[in-house]
């Protein structure tokens, strides 16, 4: 099979993926940011209005991603009003079209990558595994950067592993132009410089004593060439950080919680969240514990078989990639730790990298031809067909089998479930198609923000003092923030349940 063929049919099958239950999900807590925000800088450029303050006091991100999904906001306004603002549709069709295009688009990334550090094999199996890891997926069906940074990282490693091959100052300024754009898409990209220089001292020892002279000197100037490049792509997609870079620091200073005191940054206290059992803040090893409770166990035993293997043959390119892996861990030491991988999100595409080197290894090493093994791969793709058909829509809530799945740790209260919304539409949805006209409805969920529009109800924050129809909870309400639901099951009984697997995530009540 030609390799244009794989590519098509590999970005078809991780696109399909997404577009099964594209909008089943509910709409989370940031997509409405990202698409707000996005409109409206795409409006004040077409106006020509380039030093509005909206483009350097606006929360949370650089604005490239805000760019991309600002256009596709425009297919998602159901009406515009008198004032230049726009109401969306609830269910974000288009922008979270792209954000599946843009993932899918790192997926064939990823599969060029393999056949550049090993073989077609390996990119082919790297392509797989990545489309079809549960958390992945569930994270590029909703409008957040994550999608981009899956895009754009890849394609920056792909850069930097053909300059680390064969160096020049062209390929010198294409790494520079994508690690901009890479830092646009989110901050802690940054992570990719010191990657490249990681490569090249891995290079420089292994060259002669003569060499390493000339190979340092040249090296050097080449990362300071691509940082002051990278600058550059920066703001020139953001020229408004020039001139306002104070209202910039100021503002994510106060988001990030960071204080520069002593000359030592010192970083606040971590996000709280339900950690084995405990509502605690997060510790210095909640990554590591996620990484290990939420990879399929097939999958976390591959990686382990690659990355020996990595570490054995020491090849400049695969120890890139595994270096790829392991750096963004040391956001550890950074405060804001939730979500599970999702902030670390760039070590998917190098652990379905590494997976696919170790399932090659052992296929090899059992002596299977090579025209068989993507027939052994089979089971392998239907185990993770498996996974995702247990858990679909709600993909962000799959734990692994070392944790005993979702159901028990739903059981035993051991992680968050349904922290980002997740259930809420099926919930309201159900209510809003079955619950007579002018019916009073209660909404004990947490966000607020993921209940649809439901015209024919009479809805509200639920509020204990009044007696509703109708009241919807939310597991997440009631385990992480703290909600008392006892009251609510004294009144009303319970009518419908949206369930990842069979582990609860909303309960929609009945007045009894």
């Amino acid at each position: 099979m030609s390799k244009w063929l794989i590519i098509l049919l590999i970005f078809s099958f991780s696109l399909s993926l997404r577009l099964w239950t594209i909008n089943q999900m509910g709409r989370t807590w940031d997509e409405s940011q990202y698409i707000e925000q996005g409109y409206k800088m795409i409006e004040l450029i077409k106006n020509g209005d380039f030093n509005n303050s909206f483009f350097y006091t606006t929360y949370d991100h650089p604005p490239l991603v805000k760019y991309l999904y600002g256009t596709t906001a425009h297919l998602d306004v159901e009406k515009r009003l008198a004032n230049g603002n726009a109401i969306f549709k609830y269910d974000l069709t288009y922008s979270r079209l792209l954000s599946a295009v843009l993932f899918s688009l790192g997926v064939v990334i990823t599969i060029l990558i393999g056949w550049k550090i090993s073989s077609k094999l390996v990119g082919f199996f790297s392509g797989v595994i990545l489309a079809m890891l549960p958390f992945s997926l569930g994270l590029s069906q909703l409008v957040t950067t994550e999608s981009l940074k899956i895009f754009i990282y890849p394609l920056t490693i792909l850069a930097y592993i053909l300059l680390v091959e064969r160096f020049s100052w062209r390929r010198v300024l294409v790494s520079g132009i994508l690690t901009g754009i890479a830092l646009q898409s989110k901050q802690s990209n940054f992570l990719l410089i010191l990657m490249l220089c990681v490569a090249f001292l891995f290079q420089y020892k292994q060259l002669k004593t003569k060499e390493k002279i000339i190979f340092l000197q040249t090296r050097i100037k080449a990362i300071l060439s691509i940082f002051l490049i990278s600058i550059m792509v920066f703001v020139l997609i953001w020229p408004q950080l020039i001139f306002h870079f104070k209202d910039v620091y100021m503002i994510h200073e106060k988001l990030w919680n960071v204080q520069f005191s002593s000359k030592i940054w010192q970083i606040t206290l971590s996000p709280p969240e339900v950690f084995f059992g405990k509502l605690m803040l997060t510790p210095i090893f909640y990554y590591a514990v996620y990484f290990f409770i939420t990879i399929p166990v097939i999958i976390l035993f591959l990686f382990f078989v690659g990355a020996k293997q990595i570490i054995k043959k020491r090849n400049v390119n695969l120890i890139l990639v595994f270096i790829w892996f392991l750096l963004p861990f040391c956001l550890s030491i950074y405060s804001w730790r939730q979500h599970g991988l999702r902030y670390i999100i760039e070590i998917y595409p190098p652990l379905s990298l590494i997976s696919a080197v170790g399932f090659n290894l052992l296929l090899t090493k059992f002596k299977i031809k090579e025209r068989l093994k993507p027939f052994y791969f089979l089971p392998i793709a239907f185990y993770l067909f498996v996974l995702l058909l247990q858990i679909k829509p709600y993909y962000l809530d799959y734990f692994n089998e070392l944790v005993g799945g979702v159901n028990n740790v739903y059981g035993y209260k051991s992680f968050q479930i349904g922290w980002w919304g997740q259930g809420i539409r099926e919930a309201a949805f159900y209510v809003g198609s079955r619950a007579p006209k002018n019916s009073t409805l209660g909404l004990a969920v947490s966000p607020l923000l993921s209940v649809p529009p439901l015209p024919n109800l009479k809805s509200e924050k639920y509020d204990h003092r009044k007696i509703y129809d109708y009241v919807i909870v939310n597991y997440y309400n009631v385990l992480r923030e703290g909600f008392d639901d006892s009251f609510i099951r004294e009144k009303y009984k319970p009518i419908y349940f949206v369930k990842a697997n069979e582990a609860i995530l909303v309960t929609v009540y009945k007045l009894k």
